[in-house]
């Protein structure tokens, strides 16, 4: 620790991420004296919030809401923009339709509350903003935006980490590189009072009065991934940071911190099975193959295992990630006839891919028993439909007595040539965490804070089931990450 002049800090948080980094500038901004610690090199910071495309899910009302947020956004461009207030009934009912009303309502509450005033304070913090679809707005063409999701920061996730970090330099907050947090310190009534620290060099302690968590999740860390979320995940491809290895769950639990949340769910999604083990920037967002509605989805064995068309992709690739991962070294083959191929979504253009005339000649290629794929796919058409996909459309053109049945888009696949592309599973991050009250507090099990120890983030549980909202992760970070920085200053 040769480069610090001091071992005492007033906060101490842990990560280097987007929720962290608004946890450092709150606390800063009522005079403590913070340190961040990164685990990550500083070519890799930032956790998660790189791979995103930098989305925030808030309330406003509508894109003239949203221009003093956009200074750079022309009376031209914002006339031809249409997009609708964004309300907290809209929030609330989004957030507890994907979550099946399981999502803590006391959270999400607080989240929606702050969400505007948040990104107000971002905004003041040196964060810039862009929005969806601004390319057809200044080519001419109307643009209807998505309201969900009002913004997104300037050049995307990266730009989000690089704004934050720039701002932190600036208030004067220490950023120390590949630092891991190995522990948690504690006086002698329970008080969270500092971390231990390791580097390249040593390990050590710094002592502060408060210690803010937001290291992420443990979507990195292959053991816990088969312990809590199931069997088969612990050959999940990791869609995100190297670094996220669940080091703020462990330690926080060590000390009594009680978990919450859904353990075994996560955000996963088919990728690529060349996709890199772990996330890279330049490639990770091109890795998702999401058109199976349109096609059937195969194990090693030939067998469909799957119901396909149950929905749109976008409400149904992460359980469709889940279920790869149950099969065979999680493993499937995604197989499409020329009907299907013009509809298939842009990135399949980078895969690898399997073509033949029949299914015979296809299964010599994947290495799949012919016979039972034929049966498979035999089985398939008889009850399967002609016509064409419509992709937009729950076409409710379903089989009716097949198992799994597919429920939509349930299109004979009978036109050659066909093509085959082999996936697995991604996991992007995961949902079980930590209790935390509102204030951002770590409670332990009988619901009591444990003096000196916030979280904010992906580490935090309660807030995602089932499935995530788009934009929604980022916000919730930011939000806590906030609070938890104001409330330990406070300390």
């Amino acid at each position: 620790m040769t480069d610090l002049q001091q071992p005492y800090f007033d906060i101490i948080v842990v990560g280097a991420g987007n929720a962290a980094l608004c946890a450092a500038l709150a606390a800063r901004e009522r005079g403590v004296s913070v340190v961040v610690l990164e685990k990550a090199p500083a070519s890799e910071q930032g956790g998660n919030c790189p791979y995103t495309g930098g989305g925030f899910r808030f309330v406003h009302n509508g894109i003239g809401d949203l221009r003093s947020l956009l200074p750079d956004l022309t009376d031209d461009e914002a006339g031809r923009i249409e997009m609708a207030p964004y309300t907290s009934d809209d929030f609330r009912n989004h957030l507890t339709t994907v979550t099946h009303g399981d999502t803590r309502t006391d959270l999400m509450n607080t989240l929606i509350a702050q969400s505007r005033p948040t990104i107000d304070w971002m905004t003041a913090q040196g964060v810039r903003w862009d929005i969806y679809s601004r390319l057809n707005a200044i080519v001419g063409a109307p643009s209807v935006i998505p309201n969900g999701v009002g913004l997104t920061a300037w050049e995307s996730g990266p730009g989000l980490i690089n704004m934050l970090t720039t701002s932190c330099r600036r208030a004067g907050i220490s950023v120390l590189y590949e630092t891991e947090m190995s522990g948690l310190t504690q006086d002698d009534s329970g008080v969270v009072v500092g971390v231990v620290a390791r580097d390249n060099d040593e390990t050590y302690r710094i002592r502060s009065k408060a210690v803010i968590l937001a290291c992420g999740g443990f979507e990195a860390n292959a053991e816990m991934r088969g312990k809590h979320i199931g069997p088969g995940w612990e050959l999940a491809k990791v869609r995100g940071s190297r670094h996220n290895t669940g080091d703020g769950h462990r330690a926080a639990m060590a000390i009594g911190a009680q978990p919450i949340g859904q353990w075994d769910g996560c955000h996963g999604t088919p990728i690529d099975i060349d996709a890199p083990a772990t996330g890279d920037i330049q490639v990770t967002d091109q890795m998702p193959r999401r058109s199976y509605t349109l096609g059937i989805s195969v194990n090693l064995k030939g067998k469909r295992f799957v119901d396909e068309g149950e929905g749109f992709a976008e409400q149904t690739f992460v359980s469709m990630g889940q279920a790869i991962l149950r099969q065979e070294n999680g493993i499937a083959i995604q197989i499409f006839d020329s009907k299907a191929r013009p509809h298939l979504e842009g990135r399949y253009g980078g895969s690898r891919k399997f073509e033949a005339d029949t299914i015979t000649q296809l299964a010599e290629q994947i290495g799949v028993d012919a016979a039972t794929l034929a049966a498979t796919m035999d089985a398939y058409n008889e009850q399967a439909h002609e016509g064409e996909y419509h992709p937009r459309e729950l076409d409710g053109r379903s089989t009716n007595n097949l198992k799994p049945p597919k429920s939509n888009w349930a299109i004979r696949i009978d036109k050659p040539p066909l093509t085959a592309f082999t996936v697995t599973g991604g996991i992007t991050y995961t949902y079980g965490g930590l209790k935390i009250d509102t204030n951002s507090r770590v409670l332990d099990s009988g619901d009591l804070p444990i003096g000196g120890l916030y979280a904010a983030g992906e580490i935090v549980g309660g807030i995602f089931y089932h499935n995530s909202l788009r934009a929604a992760g980022l916000m919730h970070g930011a939000v806590f990450g906030k609070i938890a920085g104001e409330h330990a200053a406070r300390i």
